[in-house]
C-alpha cells in the first residue's frame, strides 16, 4: 500500500516537471522555419502577379495571394555577386564592396557577418542550395551553412535542386528551426527550357537559337529580341511549375504552418529595350525591378506594399520576423516596421566599370554616372519604360553624390579569374 502511494507521488512529481518543462521553452524551438528562394534573373515585369499579360507565374502568384507582394523592389545591383551580397548582409554596394574591376571579382570580406552567421549563432540550423560559383567560397557566400550543396554550372538544374533540398529536409529532426537558402538558375543566359516549356510562348521552340548572337557587322541583331523573350519566358514558366513542387512538397511534410516564405531575385534582363541585352550593363528597371514576396504565420493574405524596398531590406525583416536582434550598421530597414515615404533606395555595381549608381524616392529615379558627370531623371509612375528623360532633381542628384562618397566599411576579397572563368563570363554576357 504505502509503495502505491510513493508511485502515485512520483508519477504527480512527474507529471509536473514535465509541464514545467514545456512552459519554460524547452523542447521543441517554435520560432519559424525560414526558406530564403533566390530566382537568378527573374524580372518582376515578366510574372503575372505584377501585371504580366502571359501566364507565367502561377505558383508564384498563388505564393504572393496567401502573403503579402512588395510592388516596388529594387536590386541593389544588376548582376548577381554584388546583389547577393546585399541581400546575405543588409548592405550597400558601396559598404559591402563586392564587385568586378579589372579582371578580377572581389567578395565578401570574411569577417562580414552574413545571414546565415546571425541566425547560426541564434540556433538555426543552416541550409543552402545554390548554382553559380558566384555563391561558392571563393567569394565568401557559402560561409556559416551547415549543408552546402553548389552546381557552379546549374543551369537546368531546377529540378534535381528541389530534390536535393527534399532529401536535406527528409533527413532532418525539427526541433530546432531551419533556414534555407534556396537559389536556381535556369532563367540566366542561355534561354533554353526544357522540353515542354520551350514551345510556351515560342510555337518553333529554340530553333538552335538560345544565346545572343552578332550580324556581320558586330551588332546585336535586335529580330533574336523577340525570340530570346518568348524562351525566357518558357524560362520562369519552367522555374514556376518546380516551386509548385516545392510547395506542395513543404504542405506534405507538413512544415508550412510555421514557415515564413520570402521570394526574390538578385536582378532582372534586358532585351534591348535600352540598348543593351541580358544584365550587368546598366541601372535601368530591366535589370532592377525584382520581385519581393513573403508569406508565413501573421502576415496578411493578399496585401501588397508599393513603398520602396530594397534587396538590403531582406536580412532585417527576417531577422526581426524571427526575433533575432539586427547587429548594428545594418543599412536595409525591417519591411513590416515603419518605412518613410521619402526613403531613398540605392544601386549601383555596373559590371563593366562600377562607375554608375542610381537612387529611387518616391517613384522618381536618378542614374548618374561619375566618370562624365552624367545623370538622368524618371518618372516611373508614369513613364515605367524610363523613355522619357527628365533634368535630374537636385535632391536626388545630391543624395547619389554623397551616396558614391561612402567608403567601403570592409576589405572585400580579391579573386583573381583565370582564363576558363573568363571565358565563362563572356558566355554569359558580363564582358566582351
Amino acid at each position: 500500500m504505502e509503495s502505491m502511494q510513493h508511485c502515485r507521488v512520483f508519477n504527480v512529481i512527474a507529471v509536473c516537471l514535465t509541464i514545467l518543462l514545456l512552459s519554460s521553452g524547452c523542447g521543441k524551438d517554435n520560432r519559424p522555419d525560414i526558406l530564403l528562394i533566390v530566382i537568378d534573373t527573374l524580372a518582376a515585369d515578366h510574372m503575372s502577379c505584377y501585371g504580366y499579360h502571359r501566364d507565367t507565374s502561377p505558383s508564384m502568384d498563388s505564393l504572393a495571394a496567401s502573403g503579402r507582394i512588395w510592388l516596388n523592389m529594387q536590386a541593389q545591383a544588376p548582376w548577381t555577386l554584388p546583389a547577393m551580397a546585399s541581400i546575405l548582409t543588409g548592405l550597400t554596394v558601396k559598404t559591402h564592396g563586392c564587385r568586378h574591376y579589372d579582371d578580377a571579382s572581389y567578395g565578401l570580406d570574411p569577417r562580414l557577418p552574413t545571414l546565415a552567421t546571425i541566425l547560426l549563432e541564434d540556433g538555426y540550423r543552416t541550409a543552402a542550395f545554390v548554382n553559380i560559383n558566384y555563391l561558392g567560397e571563393a567569394y565568401g557566400m557559402s560561409k556559416d551553412f551547415e549543408h552546402f550543396r553548389i552546381d557552379d554550372e546549374g543551369h537546368g538544374r531546377a529540378r534535381a535542386t528541389v530534390d536535393s533540398l527534399f532529401a536535406w529536409l527528409d533527413g532532418e529532426n525539427y526541433d530546432e528551426p531551419f533556414f534555407v537558402f534556396f537559389h536556381l538558375f535556369d532563367p540566366h543566359l542561355p534561354y533554353d527550357p526544357p522540353e515542354g516549356f520551350d514551345t510556351c510562348f515560342e510555337p518553333g521552340g529554340t530553333s538552335g537559337i538560345t544565346e545572343w548572337k552578332q550580324n556581320a557587322l558586330g551588332e546585336w541583331y535586335p529580330l533574336q529580341a523577340p525570340h530570346l523573350l518568348n524562351l525566357y519566358d518558357g524560362e520562369i514558366k519552367w522555374i514556376d511549375s518546380q516551386l509548385g513542387r516545392l510547395f506542395a512538397g513543404l504542405r506534405e511534410r507538413n512544415l508550412t504552418d510555421n514557415l515564413l516564405i520570402i521570394l526574390t531575385a538578385d536582378h532582372g534582363e534586358e532585351f534591348l529595350q535600352h540598348g543593351d541585352w541580358g544584365h550587368g550593363n546598366n541601372l535601368y528597371q530591366h535589370a532592377l525591378h525584382v520581385p519581393l514576396i513573403m508569406t508565413g504565420p501573421g502576415i496578411h493574405e493578399g496585401t501588397a506594399d508599393s513603398g520602396i524596398a530594397g534587396q538590403m531590406d531582406i536580412l532585417p525583416t527576417i531577422l526581426t520576423f524571427a526575433g533575432v536582434a539586427v547587429p548594428d550598421g545594418v543599412e536595409g530597414l525591417d519591411l513590416f516596421g515603419e518605412i518613410p515615404v521619402d526613403r531613398p533606395v540605392y544601386s549601383s555595381g555596373v559590371f563593366s566599370d562600377s562607375a554608375h549608381a542610381s537612387v529611387v524616392s518616391e517613384r522618381r529615379k536618378v542614374i548618374w554616372s561619375p566618370v562624365d558627370d552624367n545623370s538622368e531623371m524618371f518618372d516611373l509612375d508614369n513613364d515605367p519604360a524610363e523613355m522619357s528623360i527628365l533634368d535630374a532633381d537636385s535632391l536626388l542628384l545630391n543624395l547619389l553624390l554623397d551616396y558614391w562618397a561612402w567608403p567601403c566599411l570592409w576589405e572585400p576579397t580579391k579573386n583573381e579569374l583565370n582564363s576558363i572563368q573568363l571565358r565563362r563570363l563572356r558566355d554569359l554576357g558580363y564582358i566582351n
